[in-house]
């Protein structure tokens, strides 16, 4: 009853009760998914794993500073807000490439496809460390021995437009982890929706929980070894133990987003957006980004990661709260002209504080 009154504006009150008890119940859904997800109320005190689940995804979206949240109709933003694919038409693939820090690979892959009763996308992101050589405390220059630390996830999500104003949307992710011969799994989920306000340049908001599921633990060889009882003979032999790893939590986020449209001369737009988040091992922060989208023709992003980072001139580790994420930027361009097919190539990069620039390029596809 509370949540079919607050969000009675969204619903309308000349939508069909079978559209309305959908609404209501996807809202519950979400309601209740942020009762069930408590570490979100206390950003920045706790730690957690699977960080690759945060890497800005697609170049599109790295170079406006991650502020996808808000952004409808794109499936760039299916990692930030799966309600964003909802308003999507026909067939869209994408994939792109990052060159990550310290030589590692970060890459990714969407496809959607627009049914009768939504919108389907499946994909998948992975970190690839490459090769490296084990070290110990007793060959710490190397023993010689290479492995391997990669990270992936599978995804599928739902989006779909109940009203002309409200579209929601779900995903659920496979997650594996791997160092050398260690592994951990898990599925964990996302839920957001987007409301067009349809007043002030169209303004849209945007709500996301994500990375929300249960604990993770790696097990595997690494973790097997034998163990002598004794220097006796007459003790028995070696026995075979297991170390139990530590459970770690995942990054589980709430996000908060904005976006506003600014009609330009000549056919152009000027896109907006802000992004509020909070995330269970960083302090709540702001990112925001700006879109020119000439004709659909030439697209420039421009963007920042942390704004709290603004506000000194030289900010110490404390006073930015973990994020180390500056500015960013990219462009687009439509290639239909060359190839007579829908085809976009996108450049994206994003500056830290510490670590070289990450590089972004990718193609999209649509039919």
């Amino acid at each position: 009853m509370v949540l079919s009154t607050f969000f009675s504006p969204v619903i309308g009150d000349n939508e069909k009760w079978g559209k309305k008890s959908m609404i209501q119940i996807f809202l519950s859904l979400l309601f209740f998914a942020l009762i069930l997800s408590p570490p979100i109320l206390f950003a920045g005190q706790g730690s957690a794993g699977a960080k690759f689940l945060q890497i800005n995804s697609f170049p599109r979206a790295a170079g406006l500073g991650g502020t996808m949240v808000a952004r409808g109709g794109l499936l760039e933003g299916v990692h930030y807000n799966p309600a964003s694919i909802a308003t999507l038409k026909g067939f869209t693939a994408i994939v792109s490439h990052s060159e990550y820090f310290v030589d590692m690979g970060y890459e990714q892959f969407s496809a959607a496809y627009r049914t009768s009763f939504g919108t389907i996308a499946v994909g998948m992101v992975g970190l690839f460390s490459g090769e490296m050589e084990e070290t110990t405390e007793l060959d710490p220059l190397g023993t010689g021995r290479m492995f391997t630390a990669n990270d992936y996830a599978l995804h599928m999500s739902f989006g779909k437009k109940f009203t002309d104003k409200f579209s929601g949307g779900w995903t659920a992710k496979y997650v594996i982890q791997t160092i050398d011969k260690l592994s951990a799994t898990n599925v964990v989920f996302d839920i957001g929706a987007l409301y067009n306000t349809g007043l002030i340049n169209n303004l849209v908001i945007g709500f996301a929980l994500r990375n929300f599921g249960k604990d993770m633990h790696y097990s595997g060889e690494n973790l097997q070894k034998q163990v002598k009882l004794g220097e006796s003979d007459f003790e028995e032999e070696d026995v075979r133990i297991e170390v139990v790893s530590e459970d770690y939590q995942l990054p589980i986020s709430f996000e908060l987003g904005f976006s506003m449209d600014f009609p330009l001369p000549l056919g152009a737009k000027l896109t907006t957006s802000l992004a509020i988040r909070n995330i269970v091992d960083q302090a709540e922060f702001s990112s925001a980004g700006v879109e020119l989208n000439i004709k659909d023709f030439i697209i420039l992003t421009a963007g920042h990661g942390n704004l709290n980072s603004l506000g000194y001139s030289d900010p110490t580790d404390a006073q930015l709260n973990g994020n180390m994420r500056g500015f960013s930027g990219g462009f687009g361009v439509n290639l239909e002209p060359v190839f007579r097919q829908k085809t976009k190539l996108f450049y994206g990069f994003e500056d830290h504080r510490y670590l070289e620039p990450i590089h972004s390029v990718g193609v999209q596809f649509q039919l």
